[in-house]
């Protein structure tokens, strides 16, 4: 063999191992940047309200989905005490619904003063109480924790979001599935509300802190990949472990939602989500204006 052909036989050589080398950092890259519910994700620091976020993610993440399950009507649990009450009650309340609240947390061997002031020793009491029923614990007696004290006698339907129900951080955001609303909260204070499309089964309630906003991902929900943006997760599925995110309407690869935008909103839309919150692309904007990472959203039906 000629002197040339041997060096240009050494190259090719010297060319397949670097190959095999880039390979090998690639599969080793992409196994270190895997997660649970996401397939290929890779984090970059964005600028958003002025401010530098590094767990803003800029590539398409893909989710998997999470699932639903269809749920069923029950009857409203009946009034059993000899008193009972009609509307939402919390720390600063009084008169005779107060005083049928406390009697019955004392019935029920929690510690308060039964004289129809809703003070810090029964605000104390209705947190033990829902702790070991194992509700939401905020202190707020509304339906759910007086119909668990046999007490409720307002309104069976839905109970539209009240600013009570507002996170406890200064931005935050309320998810009302039996509704199919939604709003956003400023101190305290409910700012703008939105319609929702969501799954019927979740997200439980409860208030979970916001733990990723990612700008696009994608979906093989219905069978047809599709793509949404302005991703922000604040759970994650309790059938899948998927994240469960607001996000903008998914569109289809020829531009098609998968639903279309008046439908948004509507009870016959309630369960056509797998366990997120699809918003209109709009109020997708304004959602992922307005919340950051830490930022709580509290899911009240």
């Amino acid at each position: 063999m000629s002197r040339s052909y041997r060096t240009l036989a050494l190259a090719l050589v010297g060319m397949l191992v670097l190959v095999g080398l880039a390979k090998a950092v690639g599969r080793d890259t992409q196994a270190s940047g895997s997660s649970t519910g996401a397939g290929t994700e890779s984090a970059s620091s964005t600028s958003v309200g002025g401010a530098v976020v590094t767990d803003v993610v800029t590539d398409v993440i893909t989710d998997v989905v999470d699932g639903d399950q269809p749920t069923t009507s029950t009857v409203a649990p009946p009034v059993t005490a000899d008193c009972s009450i009609t509307t939402v009650l919390k720390s600063g309340a009084s008169g005779a619904e107060v005083q049928c609240l406390e009697s019955q947390l004392v019935a029920a061997g929690y510690t308060t003063t039964v004289d129809a002031t809703f003070d810090a020793a029964t605000d104390t009491a209705v947190k033990a109480y829902q702790t070991a029923k194992s509700l939401e614990v905020d202190g707020i007696v509304g339906r759910v924790t007086a119909q668990a004290m046999g007490i409720w006698a307002g309104p069976l339907g839905p109970m539209p979001a009240t600013n009570d129900d507002c996170p406890d951080t200064p931005h935050g955001a309320i998810i009302d599935r039996a509704n199919q609303r939604a709003a956003l909260c400023a101190d305290g204070v409910i700012t703008y509300e939105f319609p929702i499309t969501t799954a019927m089964s979740q997200p439980d309630p409860g208030t979970y802190p916001i733990y990723a906003k990612d700008l696009n991902a994608s979906s093989t929900l219905t069978g047809q990949y599709s793509t949404m943006t302005h991703f922000v997760a604040f759970t994650r599925g309790k059938y899948q472990g998927a994240r469960i995110a607001f996000h903008s309407m998914p569109k289809y690869s020829n531009g098609e939602y998968i639903q279309s935008l008046d439908s948004v909103g509507t009870s016959a839309m309630h369960g056509e989500s797998s366990g997120c919150i699809r918003v209109l692309p709009d109020d997708a904007v304004k959602i992922w204006d307005w919340l950051s990472v830490d930022d709580k959203v509290r899911v009240i039906s």
